[in-house]
């Protein structure tokens, strides 16, 4: 014999799904975060080591999680290319990179993506 559907379990069942949904779009609405990129070139002169201090559109309310990558490099092409991308110090309302050519390698530019987020 089959049961009847109840619709007190389907509607407790439907409610604690609406309540995860709303949870999630107010951990999503509430995550503040900035993104940007930061180049550096010259040439024939390189120009590293450089100093980048990148000062957010709006202030965080506490330190950010920052996360950066190398987007671009260009080198010498005889000489190996290795780069060094270094976080220097981060604060609510900016950060401070160190980008620099590693070892024998001579770099004339460099570009980081970065992300901040709390």
């Amino acid at each position: 014999m089959s049961e009847a559907p109840n619709s007190a379990n389907e509607s407790g069942r439907f409610m604690d799904v609406f309540h995860m949904d709303l949870k999630f779009l107010v951990v999503l609405f509430t995550c503040i975060g900035e993104s940007g990129e930061v180049t550096v070139s010259s040439y024939p002169k390189p120009p590293f080591p450089k100093r980048e201090i990148i000062k957010f559109k709006q202030p965080f309310m506490d330190r950010p999680a920052v996360m950066y990558g190398i987007k671009m490099i260009d080198s010498a092409y005889n000489k190996n290319t290795r780069a060094d991308v270094k976080l220097l110090w981060v604060r609510p309302e900016a950060f401070s990179i160190l980008m620099k050519s590693a070892y024998d390698s001579h770099l004339y530019g460099l570009g980081v993506s970065w992300m901040a987020c709390l």
